[in-house]
């Protein structure tokens, strides 16, 4: 019997190939942030680098199709590249992109639109990007670490676990940085050795801090939180343990009110913010200007009533969807103080989206979701949308997906914004309008 051929089967490449130095020149950005270059037919993401750069660098390992390097000396700089202004940049994972030019950088963070839509075979009219400028960031989540007795503070490493302490962060309002050495002064006896994270908002209130680590917080470690807050003049002061749990109220000496529109909310601590309040305004003007006066409007993945509020605020009524019960509750409470009409419902749309016939009711509706996208509501949407939806997204990637099922649903973009509010990193907000 004759033997059959094996079957052929392609050499599986090296997981990690051995570290070696290789000079390379960056052929351009990659959406991540990292610099690309071609090496032996495969491309080599470097950090830290920017198009036109004649490099120096270490291979370090595989990263998807290609492999990953650390710059070890720019040999050649190329025009676009700069002097970044923060002494952490390099250690710091916050920011990647303080290293090139600004007109360099504004091209390139149009771009991370660009590419998605093209692979897409999207057109749409894309206005001018809209720039947040650093030092507006209202709120960040510091990563910190306890280790011998001594506590850092700061934001994770690139790729790592490893905390980075810092000092002032330019991002951010000066409030939040400010807060840093007080965390650090106070953590360090109540927490165990480890780490956890605290997300502070900066509130119309006040600070609003949410501490996120294991730790026992007996009656002492209670009384030193609560004179904490009274020393820091904080609005809020909540722990909330790894395992997931609602976070427990440490102290509340004010509430930590923010305004959308003309209505005043309290959001639930650790909730979610557009990062800065110039570009939750960006967003919000596009936004009230493409429902206009359309009603009813559904409002989807509405968080604690950005769009909700001053949409009902003009006189709509709103039917508001979100996946968390905290955050309904804060935009339900609001509602009803300042007489809106709003129906808010607790409902994961990822799972459940509304469907074909709960959305004839409407003639608008916007949708705000997570990094994942709208994929299923997207498809409802598709299926028996109204004739204007508004679609804000801080990932470019989904949204364009999101987009192809909407357009092949019978949808025309009428436009797109593109708001950098996360500057130096390569994050992108976007607002799409679109009608049929």
């Amino acid at each position: 019997m004759p033997q059959r051929p094996r079957p052929h089967r392609p050499r599986k490449r090296s997981a990690s190939p051995p570290a070696r130095l290789v000079e390379l020149t960056i052929d351009q950005v990659g959406a991540r942030g990292d610099g690309i270059a071609a090496l032996d037919g495969e491309a080599v993401f470097v950090p830290g680098t920017v198009a036109g750069d004649r490099v120096l660098a270490r291979i370090e390992g595989r990263r998807g199709d290609g492999l990953i390097a650390a710059l070890v000396e720019v040999l050649v700089p190329a025009e676009a590249r700069a002097e970044p202004p923060c002494p952490h940049f390099g250690r710091c994972g916050g920011c990647t992109l303080q290293h090139m030019a600004d007109s360099a950088y504004a091209e390139w963070k149009r771009g991370l639109l660009l590419a998605p839509l093209a692979r897409l075979r999207l057109e749409a009219d894309i206005q001018p990007l809209v720039r947040v400028p650093p030092g507006s960031r209202r709120r960040a989540t510091f990563a910190f670490a306890r280790h011998h007795g001594q506590v850092l503070a700061g934001f994770n490493a690139r790729a790592s676990h490893t905390v980075v302490d810092i000092g002032r962060c330019l991002l951010l309002e000066p409030a939040l940085s400010a807060l840093l050495p007080g965390l650090r002064t106070l953590l360090a006896p109540v927490v165990p050795e480890g780490g956890g994270d605290v997300t502070v908002t900066l509130t119309e209130g006040g600070l609003d801090v949410l501490v996120a680590a294991e730790a026992r917080l007996d009656l002492f470690d209670r009384e030193r939180l609560a004179a904490f807050a009274e020393a820091a003049d904080l609005a809020r002061l909540s722990w909330r343990r790894p395992d997931g749990g609602p976070p427990e109220p440490i102290a509340r000496r004010r509430p930590a009110l923010v305004h959308f529109g003309t209505v005043a909310v309290e959001p639930p601590p650790g909730a979610f913010l557009q990062p800065t309040r110039g570009g939750e305004l960006a967003i919000t003007e596009r936004v009230m200007a493409a429902v206009g006066g359309l009603g009813p409007v559904a409002d989807l993945f509405a968080g604690c009533g950005t769009f909700a509020l001053p949409l009902a605020a003009s006189g709509l009524t709103v039917h508001a969807v979100e996946g968390e019960e905290g955050p309904v509750r804060a935009l339900d409470a609001a509602a009803r103080h300042a007489g809106l009409a709003i129906v808010a419902e607790v409902r994961d749309l990822a799972r459940r989206p509304l469907l074909a016939d709960e959305l004839r009711r409407f003639q608008a509706v916007v949708f705000d979701p997570p990094r994942a996208g709208a994929a299923a509501q997207a498809e409802q949407l598709a299926a028996s949308g109204p004739a204007v939806v508004v679609a804000v997204s801080c990932n470019p990637a989904t949204l364009a997906r999101d987009l192809r099922v909407l357009v092949d649903g019978g949808y025309r973009i009428e436009s797109l914004t593109p708001i950098d509010q996360f500057p130096y990193s390569a994050h992108l907000e976007t607002v799409a309008v679109l009608r049929r």
